[in-house]
């Protein structure tokens, strides 16, 4: 026996999060959104090297010499 499952074709509303939640919680919600802060992105430069190739990076390289580019 194979088990459907029903989806609720109708896309998200304002009005259904109201309808669903009540008026407060929403706007509470929408309200920390605006306030909170997201986390920084890490700084890949500052990693080790065995940290670098743990997430799949190559070795730290330090810049080109900006001498060589010059004829």
């Amino acid at each position: 026996m194979i088990q459907t499952v029903d989806h609720q074709s109708d896309p998200f509303t304002i009005e259904a999060a109201i309808a669903k939640f009540g008026a407060g919680k929403v706007l509470r919600s929408a309200i920390l959104a605006l306030l909170t802060r997201s986390p920084k992105p890490v700084n890949v430069d500052v990693l080790s090297n065995h940290l670098r190739k743990d997430i799949g990076l190559g070795p730290n390289e330090p810049p080109p010499d900006p001498r060589r580019f010059i004829r």
